[in-house]
């Protein structure tokens, strides 16, 4: 099988790794976000794994349950979990970065409360926190070092798994500078990342370090807002004629631009990589957010910016004006996909708004 296809087949088939690591006698971590040490978990000997949402599958429990203003990745999440979907996981590990994740955790455990038949995994939660203060960051360490004695593993089993943790984080830093100069399509970026996610790291490492050149659309885009649990919009700027370089959103580049400090103690690098080094929706303040987006612009060499909001979004919306004002300001074309459907995004009104951002972009 090709490096490509390796990676493809790692995305369509998110759990294949974690039950043949289940197979092999080995304990199977489940998390969520972008926010979880990862590290630890492997540390501790278990096989970890990212679980996303799948906007192709129904979502009956939550139709039962939640509000219809949950975000759909809370919504199909709360339906993966509780409804067994994720049974080949052990624990599954919730971080406290944002209100909807944090709600996801007490709802799963009130469905379990009210229907104490269902099956599904243990449920962790590590209460990260994001401000950055003194105070907040005694918290945090204090979270992560109850983490690690939860999920085992020694100070050296720790301090190999960062070291790996970077190998994947440089990996991708390479394949996101080819993407930077046109070597690489965004839709196969965002296969390599989901894919480190869900693969054994050794496996993934091969695979894309197997990657060659591809052709990519000479236009260059920019993708902010809500994250994309399939590279359907990337895919579908590609066949318009553009490329998107870059992507500042909660599961894009961001998440990985940062190495964890290796000379330092390693618990508390982990605590203060992922107290300020991963945006989530909490990470404040919010000039340091608007400048590392401004950054990210610049380096990127962008000609024009998507902004995709979700249909219950009550975060991103708040901001997108001054954004859009500071982009007018730099003489750069943005369009919004506002209120998109998570489950049944309307493809069609997405391809017009996407052909007039690219049209608008000077060749």
């Amino acid at each position: 099988m090709s490096a490509p296809d390796i990676l493809k087949s790692a995305c369509a088939q998110p759990f294949a790794a974690a039950h043949a690591a289940k197979g092999q006698g080995r304990r199977v971590v489940a998390y969520l976000g972008t926010s979880v040490p990862v590290e630890l978990i492997r540390a501790g000997g278990a096989f970890a794994f990212q679980l996303a949402g799948d906007p192709s599958l129904p979502a009956p429990l939550s139709d039962l349950y939640l509000d219809d203003e949950y975000d759909g990745e809370i919504r199909s999440l709360f339906d993966r979990i509780g409804g067994g979907g994720c049974n080949v996981a052990d624990l599954v590990v919730i971080p406290r970065a944002s209100n909807g994740l944090l709600y996801l955790y007490y709802s799963l455990l009130e469905l379990r409360r009210l229907e104490p038949q269902r099956r599904f995994p243990e449920l962790l939660l590590y209460d990260v926190l994001n401000t950055p203060n003194w105070a907040t960051a005694r918290y945090v360490l204090d979270r992560t070092r109850a983490l690690h004695a939860r999920l085992g593993g020694s100070v050296d089993d720790v301090r190999a798994a960062i070291a790996l943790g970077n190998e994947q984080r440089r990996a991708l830093h390479a394949l996101n500078a080819r993407r930077r100069a046109g070597r690489l399509r965004g839709s196969t970026w965002w296969t390599a990342l989901r894919a480190a996610r869900v693969m054994e790291p050794q496996a993934w490492l091969d695979a894309v370090r197997a990657l060659g050149d591809e052709a990519a659309p000479a236009r260059r885009l920019l993708l902010k807002g809500h994250g994309q649990d399939t590279p359907a919009l990337y895919a579908l700027a590609e066949s318009l004629g553009a490329n998107i370089v870059a992507d500042d959103h909660l599961g894009g580049e961001r998440t990985v631009q940062w190495l964890v400090d290796e000379t330092a103690e390693p618990l508390a690098a982990l605590a203060g990589h992922y107290q300020s080094r991963v945006p989530t929706i909490r990470s404040y303040p919010q000039a340091a957010e608007d400048a590392a987006w401004l950054a990210l612009l610049a380096e990127s060499g962008t000609q024009g910016v998507l902004f995709y909001h979700e249909e219950f979004d009550d975060t991103f919306g708040w901001d997108t004006p001054c954004q859009v004002d500071r982009l007018a300001a730099l003489g750069l074309p943005h369009a919004l996909l506002a209120r998109q459907s998570y489950h049944a995004p309307d493809r069609d009104a997405q391809r017009a708004v996407l052909a007039g951002l690219i049209e608008s972009i000077r060749p």
